[in-house]
């Protein structure tokens, strides 16, 4: 014993330091190497456990991934019917809109007839105007009670068919009889 020891430090070498070079050789090699090593050192009865594990997890994983596909396929052949009518819709509404705007704007109704057609609109939709409605310089005004729904209806009717649009609307609260009480002023210009 004495020879070898004393034959390593003549060398100047001492045995340590090959056993730190081969622990860091073991440590730059790669993972799956480091594994196999692993596996290759279990016994024989141990590695036919760890096999039957690692079937276990993948084919548990392979169910919960087949599971997984399938209710999404379920999801999608659910919601595709109704992807398909809204886009029927859009079709439908582009369609729509390319029509309404091929269609010539409305003739212009010349400002003293105004007051007339507002009030036809209005008594159209049981709208009460009880002042009539009268031309101040580019403007119009208009009073009146309604319910909120024909109001709007009207207001929209005027807009579609008059290109008038309300500068100033004012409501006064709701009545017993459901009628608000409005003051309204279409301005003239600019149509």
């Amino acid at each position: 014993m004495n020879t070898t020891s004393s034959a390593s430090t003549e060398s100047g070498r001492s045995p340590a330091p090959s056993a730190a070079h081969s622990a860091t050789r073991s440590a730059t090699t790669s993972p799956t190497a480091r594994l196999r090593a692993w596996y290759g050192a279990r016994a024989p009865r141990e590695r036919r456990l760890l096999a039957l594990a690692a079937a276990v997890v993948l084919g548990g994983s392979l169910i919960a991934l087949a599971e997984h596909l399938v209710a999404e396929r379920e999801r999608l052949a659910r919601s595709l019917p109704a992807a398909r009518l809204a886009y029927l819709g859009m079709e439908q509404d582009s369609l729509g809109l390319a029509a309404l705007r091929e269609r010539p704007a409305p003739a212009a109704t010349p400002p003293a007839a105004l007051p007339d057609s507002i009030r036809a609109a209005a008594s159209a939709r049981a709208i009460e105007v009880e002042v009539e409605a009268r031309m101040v310089g580019d403007r119009v005004e208009v009073d009146g009670r309604s319910t909120l729904p024909a109001l709007i209806d009207w207001l929209a009717a005027l807009h579609a068919e008059q290109r008038l649009r309300p500068s100033r609307l004012e409501l006064q609260p709701v009545g017993s009889d459901g009628r608000a009480r409005f003051d309204a002023v279409f301005e003239v210009s600019g149509r």
